[in-house]
């Protein structure tokens, strides 16, 4: 599998949406104590929409802002804050706790915002990966 597809497809709108929605229809399934409804949709649509979008031409999107963002500023620490931040949510919703769910959405904003510092400082240079493939 492409590496290049494994994080481009992070920013593409379908996978974007799902999981915004995955997470909300869990956190409030977990809220009032669905569990398993709740942890079936925080998983399944989302890998669904990842395993039907890294199978497509992503290479218009690493051309965009979004794509070129993702390309430089995601390395697997990034990913794993992120979703270091869904578990926070989700265990803030089964345990009701408000101040809880919004640590959670903070951790995953952290994850998103790498970029936001700078260049890259796990990257060899500025330029995205694969700019000299």
């Amino acid at each position: 599998m492409d590496a290049r597809a494994l994080l481009l497809h992070q920013v593409h709108p379908a996978k974007l949406a799902t999981d915004i929605a995955a997470e909300v229809v869990s956190d409030a399934l977990l809220w009032h104590r669905r569990p398993v409804l709740g942890l079936a949709s925080r998983a399944v649509p989302p890998v669904v929409a990842s395993a039907l979008l890294v199978r497509r031409d992503l290479t218009p999107l690493a051309g965009t802002a979004r794509g070129r963002y993702v390309l430089a500023h995601m390395p697997p620490s990034a990913q794993a804050l992120r979703l270091a931040g869904d578990v926070l949510t989700g265990w803030g919703s089964w345990r009701r706790s408000v101040p809880t769910v919004l640590a959670g959405l903070a951790v995953i904003a952290a994850g998103w915002s790498f970029g936001l510092a700078g260049p890259p400082a796990w990257s060899a240079s500025a330029e995205s990966p694969g700019a000299a493939e």
